[in-house]
């Protein structure tokens, strides 16, 4: 399996190649826009120009004239409304969560729709807001949804922002309900994959000058009624997250993040406490791509005994500046600690698994190593396409793998893992902007199951998997 996923990604770098050309027009391919292959089109982009027809020509200055933006509001502010739709077809092969989650031996075809309103404004130079609802609905399944799935008209957003301070640096006071996302979102993360969209009600506190942004937080995250999907969000009372968020921006190329994310948990028997103590380096040189983020997790587990873990990421880079359609490599170590008991392992918090650790969203970031290699490229302005292919396997052969809940995959208890191989899972995405406000997106992935579901009793199934997708996108 690992020389079938090999293969296919040196063919596509064969293919790459024989597009070399001496000058393209096309513009190069960037970070941010592999950083946002998970999110459909950005709220505040501007309409593009559309062709000449008399139908287009009517639309192009309705789009042009944004008569739902900039609005004057408030004193001397401005307000903005928006909204999009989205709708994704999904065809999953064993990957049904079911009651174990991971290779489950169940398969499900359906439709998920996310409809959002929002509104966003300055009531003057020093008070801003955010108000967002959403629609979250699944057409077509068999099996009950997942948690990430359906959240009927809710309200994701309601924070005001408050400039607390202005000189050599800016004191902002944002409160209320948002949404968070600090770094590489590896451990903190609203993903935009998700159909229920992940908010909090807190606040956190942003200074910001010219080399420094120091974000220090306290949130609780807002939950779902399970038993009711029309009953709104509340704050869950049993969970809380806090922290101090630091990034320095003085470096010309570099950044640097230093973190302190803490993680009390008082709703699983009788609780756990995380603290991690984390950095991140991310640059670029010459054409080379560099990022290495990582550090210690220390607390209470949830058997009451100490917890010590951790995690890594190494990852090395390159744009091939000298191929028309500007394609970009990298080749990722990912790790994350397990223990000799099972649960005891690294937290994840709530963060952007479904982009770093496979679409398929087979792991949680818990007793896991990931070596993964990505390759991106545009052919187009408007067109982006990615093949990244993951070789999976357990960080301690003593424990298990884990969900993205961090639940113990299939119930397993320590000591029963046959073989550290989990498997190798290949990602494939083409996504087409058609416009500003349109976007069309088209994935498969397939996982070929490892040893560890040959040789591992009380799994489900050792049969392969697959995942095709596709989904249609509109905002404005």
């Amino acid at each position: 399996m690992y020389l079938r996923c090999a293969g296919t990604l040196w063919l596509a770098v064969i293919f790459v190649s024989g597009l070399h050309a001496a000058d393209s027009a096309e513009n190069g391919f960037n970070e941010t826009l592999v950083g946002n292959l998970e999110q459909s089109a950005p709220e505040a982009s501007q309409a593009e120009s559309l062709s000449d027809t008399p139908k287009q020509v009517s639309e192009e200055r309705w789009l042009k004239s944004e008569p739902l933006k900039k609005i004057p509001f408030g004193e001397d502010g401005w307000l903005n409304i928006g909204g999009s739709y989205r709708a994704r077809y999904h065809d999953e092969n064993n990957i049904r969560p079911g009651s174990t989650g991971g290779l489950s031996g169940l398969d499900d075809t359906f439709w998920l729709h996310q409809t959002r309103f929002w509104a966003e404004g300055q009531w003057n130079p020093r008070i801003g807001f955010r108000v967002g609802m959403i629609d979250a609905a699944s057409a077509g399944e068999v099996y009950p949804s997942r948690a990430r799935e359906v959240n009927r008209l809710d309200l994701y957003q309601a924070h005001a922002n408050i400039v607390l301070h202005e000189g050599v640096g800016k004191l902002t006071a944002r409160l209320g309900r948002q949404e968070i996302r600090y770094g590489s979102a590896r451990l903190m993360m609203a993903p935009g994959w998700a159909n229920r969209r992940r908010t909090h009600d807190g606040a956190r506190f942003i200074y910001e000058s010219d080399d420094w942004e120091v974000n220090s937080f306290w949130v609780r995250p807002a939950i779902r009624d399970s038993s009711s999907f029309t009953t709104f969000d509340e704050s869950n009372p049993n969970q809380q997250l806090y922290g101090i968020f630091s990034t320095y921006k003085g470096m010309e190329h570099d950044q640097l993040d230093l973190y302190w994310l803490a993680y009390d948990l008082r709703n699983i028997g009788s609780g756990a406490r995380y603290d991690t103590l984390a950095s991140r380096y991310v640059g670029e040189s010459n054409d080379w791509l560099y990022e290495i983020e990582g550090g210690v997790q220390l607390g209470d587990n949830p058997d009451r005994t100490n917890h010590v873990a951790g995690f890594a990421t190494c990852g090395l880079g390159r744009k091939l500046t000298g191929f028309s359609w500007k394609p970009e490599l990298w080749v990722y170590y990912d790790w994350a600690s397990g223990d000799d008991t099972v649960g005891n392992g690294f937290h994840h918090y709530v963060p952007r698994a479904h982009y770093y650790l496979g679409f398929m969203d087979l792991f949680g970031r818990r007793n896991l190593e990931d070596i993964n290699i990505r390759l991106t490229a545009k052919p187009t302005s408007k067109l982006t396409v990615l093949a990244w292919c993951h070789f999976f396997s357990l960080a301690n052969g003593n424990d298990v793998p884990y969900n993205l809940n961090m639940k113990p995959y299939a119930g397993l208890e320590a000591g029963t893992a046959g073989s550290q191989t989990l498997g190798t899972e290949l990602d494939t995405m083409i996504t087409y902007d058609v416009s500003a406000q349109t976007q069309l997106r088209f994935g498969y992935s397939y996982f070929w199951a490892g040893k560890f579901y040959d040789t591992t009793p009380g799994v489900p199934t050792n049969a392969d998997a697959s995942f095709l997708y596709s989904h249609v996108s509109y905002q404005f």
